[in-house]
């Protein structure tokens, strides 16, 4: 009989220790650790400098020209080399020449160029290749405000286009009104030159 009590005093400290087991297996379990929010690596992208017109000046080749073909790839690095007509030679090269010229594939540089667009090329020769080179942006999309800017860095070169000027009829009314005036003068001068005209033929006539 003592031991049946001694036995009915255990139980309740066995399911004591049961219940702790099994919340601490189910605490560990894989599925709650997988439940909880995952933390995403935080990546970081290098800042490109941005375009400055005095330090792209510097370069050995400077000049307008029009992309006219596609790019072909130079080589394994990831390089690819455009046609170009020279437009506007401002520096080292020739106006009209055609050239190739391969994009450095840093990560900064133009990835690609479109055919039959105009570009600013601020470029320098390696070899038997000119090349877009380093990290620092040296091709830049043809606009009217960088065709501005660029002209106060080569005044001699890039001169302002001549204003066409063109004659038209007077339009207000004193315009108008000196035309009305003027115009019998005109008819009475011609008039009078044909009469000395007439004068004339006939005097010779009469003295023949």
């Amino acid at each position: 009989m003592t031991g049946l009590i001694f036995a009915m005093r255990r139980v309740p400290q066995i399911l004591a220790a049961v219940a702790l087991a099994v919340t601490a297996a189910v605490t560990t379990s894989p599925a709650t650790a997988s439940a909880a929010p995952a933390t995403a690596p935080v990546t970081t992208t290098a800042k490109c400098p941005a375009f400055v017109l005095s330090d792209a000046v510097k370069e050995p080749m400077v000049f307008h020209a029009r992309v006219t073909g596609p790019g072909k790839a130079a080589n394994k690095g990831g390089a690819v080399t455009y046609p170009v007509t020279v437009v506007k030679a401002l520096k080292g090269v020739t106006s009209g020449s055609n050239l190739k010229v391969t994009l450095n594939p840093g990560v900064c540089q133009k990835k690609s160029l479109t055919a039959n667009e105009d570009y600013y090329f601020f470029v320098q020769p390696k070899g038997d290749t000119i090349l877009a080179a380093g990290t620092l942006p040296r091709v830049e999309e043809y606009t009217d405000k960088l065709q501005a800017e660029i002209a106060k860095e080569f005044p001699d070169v890039i001169a302002p286009e001549p204003q066409q000027v063109s004659f038209s009829e007077p339009a207000s009314p004193e315009g108008a009104k000196l035309v009305e005036v003027a115009a019998p003068g005109v008819a009475l001068v011609v008039v009078g030159l044909l009469g000395l005209i007439i004068v004339m033929i006939l005097g010779r006539r009469r003295s023949a």
